[in-house]
């Protein structure tokens, strides 16, 4: 076994995997101020209310813990939600059935050690027998060149581009499109 193979393995095999719809508030207020700190790059929320509440409507929602720190989470959508992201509707309107990743955050002392790609492999693999489009965007203004990169290593297609205002731009992303 290669040395970057054995780092992972050791990385991934120290990592607790929760569901995010029955956190405490105590993890939803760590997420919370997770997502604030990598702003713009992930949405910006008013308060820990606002994301217990898209938490709430998710269908897929999870954090990764590593020793009892919180490191990772990620927030996922199906078909037909309430949700009013642009991004989200963009994703409605153009499929019948999908998931669309709308958030996903990974504390930056622990990135690049596979916890994004890991995150990314579980919403896969229970997803993988409704055979969906997993639809996302990335950030183009400001330009957010390792989600790119991310994306396209996980197998997603880039299919276009909107400009939500002038500061703020994004690159559609999908995997399993047909």
């Amino acid at each position: 076994m290669d040395l970057g193979v054995l780092q992972t393995f050791i990385i991934m095999s120290n990592l607790v995997l929760s569901n995010l719809k029955t956190a405490n508030k105590d993890t939803i207020e760590q997420i919370y101020i997770l997502n604030q700190d990598l702003t713009p790059m992930v949405g910006s929320l008013d308060n820990s209310n606002e994301l217990k509440d898209l938490i709430d409507m998710s269908s897929d929602s999870f954090y990764i813990e590593k020793k009892s720190e919180l490191v990772g989470f990620i927030v996922c959508f199906r078909e037909n939600s309430i949700y009013k992201s642009q991004n989200y509707i963009h994703f409605n309107k153009k499929y019948e059935r999908f998931l669309y990743i709308d958030r996903v955050g990974i504390k930056k002392k622990h990135d690049n050690k596979g916890i994004g790609t890991y995150l990314y492999e579980h919403i896969f693999n229970i997803n993988d027998k409704n055979e969906l489009p997993i639809c996302a965007e990335v950030n183009i203004e400001p330009k957010n060149e390792i989600s790119l990169r991310f994306h396209q290593k996980m197998g997603f297609k880039e299919t276009s581009e909107r400009t939500i205002n002038n500061n703020y731009k994004v690159k559609y992303v999908e995997k399993n499109a047909r």
